[in-house]
């Protein structure tokens, strides 16, 4: 169940818009066909049937509670960290201490993501599953070996040690 709120900050598209070309940017991945649905009864993250617990069609539902947060946790940071926050309490997943300052990192980097066509994209890479709660030191150590993938070349190691 989602945790945050939804809000105006929640961008509203139920029934409004068409389903556009992907850009393939790979930090927001594409929506389904069933996002952009009229159908009452029927989710817009699975496309499937929404059914009450005498197994009759819901329609005044349009999200299952678990399609609902799996859409915010990959398209609203803030429901991210929130249900990292409640899995994690802001402890580091690298060296165990607890920090306030705690950064939310993917355990595989979404960098891997960038040119993959659409039906080729890992679905796992999105989930709650594949992200940790890192403190700023060991997310800077973590970040800094993935630069290799992002294409900016060799790190000065030098610069970030104590």
């Amino acid at each position: 169940m989602p945790l945050s709120r939804w809000s105006s900050r929640h961008k509203k598209t139920f029934g409004e818009k068409k389903k556009e070309k992907w850009d393939g940017n790979f930090r927001l991945p594409p929506k389904p066909d069933s996002y952009y649905s009229k159908t009452k009864g029927c989710c817009r993250w699975c496309g499937t049937t929404i059914l009450n617990e005498d197994d009759t069609i819901n329609m005044r539902k349009t999200w299952h509670e678990d399609c609902a947060t799996e859409y915010l946790i990959i398209y609203h940071s803030g429901e991210q960290r929130a249900q990292l926050w409640s899995r994690d309490k802001g402890i580091c997943n690298h060296c165990g201490k607890f920090s306030m300052g705690w950064q939310a990192d993917h355990i595989k980097p979404l960098v891997e993501q960038k040119g993959v066509l659409e039906e080729d994209l890992d679905w796992s890479y999105y989930k709650l599953e594949n992200l940790q709660t890192l403190c700023k030191k060991c997310h800077r150590v973590k970040t800094n070996s993935e630069v290799v993938l992002k294409g900016k070349g060799k790190v000065n190691y030098k610069k970030w040690s104590k």
